[in-house]
This record gives C-alpha cells, structure tokens and sequence, in this order.
C-alpha cells in the first residue's frame, strides 16, 4: 500500500468512528488524568470563601467572565509588596507526592468525569482505526501522573508508555501496573523536552532475533497529552514539547492533545479552583486572567485554557494536518499528524 492511500485511510477512517463519540454511552468509572496542580494544604480565606458562595452558578453553564470576576475577591491592600520568590516549576513538582496526587487526582473526577471518559473514547477510537486499516499501534502519553489514563486504555495499544518528570510517579506507576497476557506497558522518568532521546535509549531501533519488527519503532504510534498537561508546562518550553511529540509521532502516527475548554475558565474558577485550594492555593482575583483564560496563583501554579480556535492555530503553526477537532463540554479534542 503506498503511503499517500494508506495516510488516507486511516485519516478517513478516524474521522469517521470520532463522529460516534458523542453517541456512545460510557458506563465504565475510570481513572483521572492530567497535571492538575501542585496540592498543599491550606485554609480557605473567608473573605474568598464567602465570594463563591455568593454566587451560584449552573454546572451545564459555563458562569460568564463578569459573573465570576465579581465573586473573586480582589484585594483592597494597596501597599502590599509584590512577591519574589522564583519559583521553579519543575523542582516544585519533583515534590509532589503520590498521596498529594491522588488527592488532586479524587477531586478532579468530580467536576471532570465526563471529560474523563470522552478522553478515553476518542483514543481508544483513533486506536481502533489505525488497527483496521491493518497496522500495529503503540502509545505514549506525556505527563502520566500516576498512570490513570494509560491504565484506562493500555490494551488498545500494542506497547503502551507513560512518561512523567516525577520519579515517585513513575514508581507507583511500576508498582501498580496489571500484568498483560498481550503487548506491554512501561513507564519511564523524564523530561517532556528530550521525549525522543528517552525512548531512544529504552527501545532498541534494531530488531530483537525472531522478533516480527522492532518493538515500538515499527509501530503507528499515538503520542497523547491530555488533562490539559500542555496548559501546566510552562508557557517558554511549550513549543519544545509540542516538536518532540510531533517528532515521535512520525509521518505514520497521530498526535493527540485534550486541552480544558476555554468556554469553561470562568466556570472553573468559581467551581472548581476556588473550591479545591489544597489544588493550587488560596487566591484572589488578580490571579485570574480572563482574556488569556490563565490562572496564576501566590503558590506558584500555573495553568492555561485553552479554545478550539486557538487549538487549531496551534497545530497549524507546528505545521500538522488536522484529524479531528471538536469542542465537547470541558474539553477540546484534537487528533492530527504530519503532512
């Protein structure tokens, strides 16, 4: 089969199962997954507290921008000094541990269950097409956390790989990983920044005597960042992690992002953050940016939602043909792959 027919009907192909997602009922309970925040105890400030709770909101509604800037309290100390501290993102989050991320992991289930499972779904989709267009399929995801979206859908894939920076993650990861009768599942600790280096050293690019190829390279492979990983990494080594994992990817394979939906920030603001500080600390309202939909907070997390419009200006400045793009409650779902 010549490559520019093949391309095609896998492309074709996926389109066409990913307008099932929708339509699909998800009964399983699975697993969280994404960078949620930095967990750390602490206590509410009043003050906040009785902010959000003057303020209800529909949960199917995504609260307007001036509704929820109006229950954040802004901070009438006008002489405060502004905060120094640099905070690395990264030793920060050498730090968290399993107990502060299945915390954060319980809590995000709540406001994010169905965009949970439609995550699942819409990979699981991609992974069946790629398989009946005829062609062995393995996965990576960038930012595992502690392995729930790669537990959730590791039998899609031929070799399944979870890769995060945090190497008290990735031993839970190990520990906690089911046996497989079929294909295999690792997880290694790394830099997002230098993906394809990493899994050059794990996996051999020569084929293993009376193997059928060469594990993993042989593969379609599916390079995914979903729970809004991406809008966690900060801002300047973005673009670095997007070439890496489109580089993985390859001309065969197909990159998948599921970032939070913009629509939803202010929502999530007022339901979600100021509801769970021990996520990303007590704030107030000049940590919100609405027109960029960016939370930054005293504790030093930082996260960005992101649109569809924006998404697909994304994609196209890396210079990727897009599968799919669709827009689903809290998220924004994205498949695509190079020219």
């Amino acid at each position: 089969m010549q490559f520019a027919s093949r391309s095609s009907a896998v492309r074709s192909g996926i389109q066409a199962s990913l307008s099932l997602m929708s339509q699909r009922a998800i009964s399983r309970e699975l697993g969280a997954q994404g960078i949620i925040g930095l967990s750390r105890q602490e206590v509410h400030s009043p003050r906040a507290a009785n902010g959000i709770r003057a303020l209800v909101t529909s949960e199917s509604i995504p609260s307007t921008f001036e509704h929820v800037l109006a229950a954040v309290p802004m901070s009438n100390e006008q002489n405060v000094a502004p905060v120094t501290e640099v905070v690395d993102p990264a030793e920060k989050w050498k730090k968290i541990t399993v107990e502060m991320w299945r915390n954060a992991v319980y809590t995000n289930q709540t406001y994010f269950g169905d965009l949970i499972q439609d995550t699942n779904e819409f990979v699981k989709n991609i992974a069946e097409q790629i398989k009946l267009n005829g062609h062995r399929v393995s996965m990576v995801e960038v930012g595992c956390g502690t392995g729930e979206f790669v537990r959730a859908n590791e039998h899609e894939f031929r070799t399944a790989v979870g890769v995060d920076f945090n190497q008290e993650f990735i031993a839970f990861c190990k520990t906690n990983a089911p046996a497989r009768k079929v294909g295999s599942t690792q997880y290694f600790q790394g830099d997002a920044c230098e993906l394809n280096d990493l899994l050059k050293q794990k996996f051999p690019q020569r084929a293993a005597r009376g193997s059928r190829g060469v594990e993993f390279w042989d593969d379609s492979r599916v390079v995914a960042c979903v729970g809004n990983t991406i809008g966690i990494i900060p801002e300047e080594l973005r673009p670095r992690v997007y070439e890496e994992m489109a580089e993985l990817a390859g001309n065969d394979g197909v990159l998948v992002m599921v970032y939070w939906n913009a629509r939803w920030f202010g929502d999530a603001c007022l339901n979600f953050y100021h509801a769970n500080p021990n996520l990303c600390g007590v704030f107030e309202g000049e940590s919100v940016d609405f027109k960029n939909t960016t939370l930054k907070t005293p504790m030093g997390y930082r996260t960005k939602w992101t649109g569809a419009d924006e998404a697909r200006a994304l994609m196209e400045d890396l210079g990727m043909e897009i599968i799919s793009l669709r827009e689903k409650g809290k998220g924004i779902f994205v498949a695509a792959r190079r020219f």
